[in-house]
């Protein structure tokens, strides 16, 4: 079952790799091959189909060798089928598409062909300048070649006999025309017959030749044939396997005892409804091996069984499942039936004896690794000789350890499964609202037939049915009512378990995303303390270099007569340059915004870069609000925000706020993987941009979008001749999402 589940899988990635494998071109020839490999001789057109044939072994052979390690179990399939292609080539050569020998067949044929057409062509013109003769006017019936006897004729009327001279061949059915062939082409036809017959000889020996081939590889061609079948039944099942969605059941050994586990169905459904069936989960243990399903008249209790029981011959047939993943079926040595009934009026067999009989037969065969599906146990009889029965045969059953599927409509089997441990009860609920059967299978619960329901839901007259719940016995009432406040229960439960479930799911997502938070702030701190740490390296590498030069200058002012002032003005400039390197701490304390409260269209200043913007987008929930300042757009934390006091609220569109050569925005703001230069001049926006980009890789971004519009396109080229090698970048494009097909920029970093 394992290699033949292991086809399938291989035989689902080769039509997937393939798109499509067929080997519908294959055909079983197997008189043809009889014939050849008795010594006869087969036609153009035979030879032709078994060359076609043995093409498309070869094809589908070379496919297949072609991923030996994808494939390693239908390589062993390909290799069983032996390399015929010389033979294919063989006859393609010498046998055109229409079934005739080529000319280039051998050596004479296509001089022989010459010949023949010559010779047809002198005897057909001789046979048309007799007919065109004007004495012939009125002798001639109609003015067409025929053919009679392999010999050419023409067509004389009867009564103008005497004016052909030459030999009658045949007549018309009325005797008005006479079929002659003129003493004048007698000698013409002989020398075109004799070519035509030396034309057939060699045709024979061409087509003897490529029968004789065939003969003798017969045994070959047949063994390629029926491999090729094994090869298409595979395929097919993966085909099938395909068009059900299914998957391979899991049939893992038990450690313990040996065998195999019992049936787990997650989401089952039965092959011949599809997706409009209600999907089947049933779980059997090892524990206890008797599944009693009780329930209502129509509600679903047969075609679980035969579901279960066609799903476990496929799946040993290699076909997978349409079923969940985590379904499980166990390899069973044997898979037994009793459904339906067998009663025959010719045999003398009722339906009650048939159910006897097979039981009969099947308890003969089965194991204690087989599958057994009973319907209606014990029915067709008496109800109380029928439940007993039943019982009997469920405890042998269980005492066998035979994993058993029985359906009964007796509550007194489904008040025995409750009892022993060895079974479990199943059913199939009736909708209370408006008793129509739910086909769903409800485990650990005893159903009822709802007979009296479903009779009152089809129309049978009240009084009827009232009279007839008097006439139930006390003790069939007793266990109904157990019955339903088992079941009201365990549906307490069960609805109990669901609220547990969806909360425990509830708490475990809310756990995975604390998870995936504390790794983001976790990556992104060692980001940042790695980007300190180089930046701090870097400036203690200048300040080694000043303070050489400062060194330097030192041992020269001992060596020279410069003036005072003149060393003074040296000093002043390192001085200056060590201030412009030092890297300053951050304040401990951060200055509150004068007013917390921000909203769109809000005029707003930035602390610390002594820019103004309008707020043009304000997320609540992260705390971060886009600006606008001049023609730039950022994305800044509230934090640095406050509101403008000043008389006049909204920044000159005319003046946009520039950035200074020292004055980096973007390394100030809480970071987006956006900016936007539109209206900016390309000079400024290549400086932004480089920020923008440094920044962004140092803040752990792959990819980010520059805004740059459509305009002239000055722009864009100059963003773009600029990213052109740029190291930090690996790749970029035009953003279409964005602004258009030209109107933006990805950019894709190292």
């Amino acid at each position: 079952v394992s290699r033949l589940q292991i086809e399938t899988e291989e035989g689902i990635r080769l039509i997937s790799n393939t798109g499509s494998f067929s080997l519908r071109e294959i055909k079983d020839h197997g008189d043809s091959i009889k014939i050849a490999g008795l010594g006869g001789v087969l036609t153009g057109q035979e030879l032709l189909i078994i060359a076609n044939t043995i093409e498309a072994l070869s094809k589908a052979r070379n496919t297949l060798m072609e991923c030996p390690e994808e494939l390693p179990v239908l390589l062993e399939l390909a290799k069983e089928i032996p390399d015929l292609s010389y033979l294919a080539y063989s006859i393609t050569s010498k046998i055109a598409g229409n079934g005739l020998v080529l000319d280039g067949a051998t050596p004479n044929l296509g001089n022989i062909r010459r010949q023949v057409r010559e010779s047809y062509s002198r005897v057909t013109g001789a046979l048309e300048s007799i007919i065109f003769e004007s004495e012939m006017l009125g002798t001639i019936q109609d003015d067409v070649i025929s053919v009679r006897g392999d010999r050419l004729v023409v067509q004389v009327k009867s009564n103008m006999r005497s004016r052909v001279p030459g030999i009658v061949h045949d007549a018309s059915n009325t005797g008005m025309t006479l079929f002659i062939e003129p003493f004048k082409t007698v000698s013409l036809c002989n020398s075109w017959r004799e070519f035509t017959l030396e034309e057939e000889r060699e045709v024979q020996k061409v087509l003897q030749d490529l029968s004789s081939q065939v003969g003798s590889l017969s045994n070959e061609i047949n063994s390629a044939i029926t491999s090729a079948a094994n090869l298409d039944f595979v395929i097919a099942k993966s085909k099938y396997s395909i068009s059900l969605n299914g998957l391979e059941a899991d049939d893992e050994i038990n450690g313990h005892s040996g065998q195999k586990e019992a049936i787990n169905l997650i989401d089952a459904r039965h092959p011949m409804l599809g997706e409009h069936g209600v999907p089947l989960s049933l779980q059997m243990s090892p524990n206890w091996t008797v599944l009693v399903i009780t329930g209502p008249n129509t509600g679903g209790k047969t075609v679980a069984i035969k579901t279960v029981g066609l799903l476990a011959a496929m799946n040993q047939s290699g076909i997978q499942i349409p079923a969940a993943a985590g379904s499980e079926l166990p390899v069973f040595d044997g898979i037994y039936a009793d459904i339906g009934d067998q009663q025959s009026i010719t045999n003398s067999v009722s339906t009650f004896s048939s159910h006897i009989e097979n039981l009969n037969d099947i308890l003969d065969n089965c194991s204690s690794q087989s599958l057994l599906l009973l319907d209606e146990v014990g029915s067709s009889t008496d109800p109380e000789e029928g439940s007993a029965i039943a019982k009997a045969v469920l405890e042998y059953l269980a005492e066998n350890k035979i994993q058993t599927l029985i359906t009964t409509h007796h509550n007194t089997v489904a008040l025995m499964a409750e009892s022993d441990d060895r079974m479990r009860n199943a059913s199939f609920q009736l909708d209370p609202k408006d008793l129509k059967p739910t086909y769903k299978m409800v485990l650990g619960l005893p159903g009822q037939s709802y007979a009296m329901a479903v009779a009152t839901r089809l129309g049978l007259k009240d009084e009827i049915v009232k009279k007839a719940d008097k006439y139930l016995s006390a003790e069939f009432k007793e266990i109904s009512d157990w019955i339903t406040r088992v079941t009201d229960e365990k549906n307490r439960i069960s609805e109990t378990m669901s609220v547990i479930e969806s909360q425990y799911k509830e708490v475990e997502s809310i756990r995975s995303e604390l998870n995936e938070q504390i790794d983001y702030l976790i990556q992104n701190r060692q980001r940042i303390l790695d980007s300190i740490h180089h930046t701090a390296e870097e400036k203690y590498r200048d300040i080694e270099t000043l303070l050489k030069k400062a060194q330097m200058a030192y041992s020269w002012v001992k060596h020279t007569n410069e003036s005072p002032d003149s060393v003074k003005q040296n000093i002043d400039e390192t001085e200056k340059e060590l201030k412009s390197l030092r890297i300053k701490k951050p304040d401990s304390t951060t200055q509150k915004p004068n007013n917390k409260e921000f909203q769109t269209g809000d005029t707003v200043t930035v602390r610390g870069l002594n820019l103004t913007g309008v707020i043009t987008k304000y997320n609540q929930l992260t705390q971060i609000a886009e600006l606008k300042i001049g023609n730039l757009r950022m994305d800044v934390d509230i934090s640095r925000l406050n509101k403008d006091t000043s008389e006049d609220k909204t920044p000159s569109s005319a003046e946009p706020t520039r950035l200074g050569h020292n004055t980096s925005l973007i390394e100030h703001i809480s970071y987006s993987n956006k900016i936007d230069i539109r209206g900016m001049r390309a000079e400024p926006s290549l400086q932004i941009m480089e920020t923008f980009l440094d920044e962004s890789l140092k803040n752990g971004l792959s990819k980010v979008f520059i805004v740059h519009g459509k305009g002239t396109g000055a722009l864009r080229k100059a963003i773009r001749e600029s990213l052109e090698g740029h190291p930090l970048v690996n790749s970029f494009g035009s953003e279409p999402d964005a602004l258009g097909e030209d109107g933006a920029t990805y950019v894709v970093l190292n």
